[in-house]
């Protein structure tokens, strides 16, 4: 399935030990839900604490409330943030390339859940 099927492609780098993610558009429940289903099938194969966690997001639009379900998907991102942080990756990057916005709000979830070793870039 391409990006714009399934808004996110998980591709798995074990000679480099790099799980990287491309996600774009607006996510929903459904989305997010998909993600974290093949996120964690693809964790169970992989000690994370030796691999880095890499994020394309420069085609993610800001997260807010979804309207036809009224899931609060900034929480649910937070959610996506945390359990990284629980899975112990070596470093987590985000690059937002020059949307400004979701890199001030990615930057604020990240140190609201308190992990040291995230990276925003722009």
């Amino acid at each position: 399935m391409t990006i714009n099927e399934k808004k996110y492609e998980l591709k798995l780098d074990k000679v480099n030990k790099i799980l990287s993610s491309k996600v774009g558009g607006s996510f929903r429940p459904t989305d997010a839900n998909g993600f974290l289903q093949e996120y964690n099938t693809i964790l169970k194969g992989i000690n994370a604490n030796e691999y880095k966690l890499m994020f394309n997001c420069k085609e993610l639009k800001v997260t807010g409330t979804d309207i036809k379900s009224g899931v609060n998907m900034t929480e649910m991102l937070k959610g996506c943030i945390e359990q990284y942080k629980k899975d112990g990756f070596k470093k987590v990057v985000v690059d937002c390339e020059k949307n400004i916005i979701l890199k001030m709000q990615i930057s604020r979830i990240s140190k609201e859940v308190g992990i040291l070793n995230f990276e925003v870039t722009s």
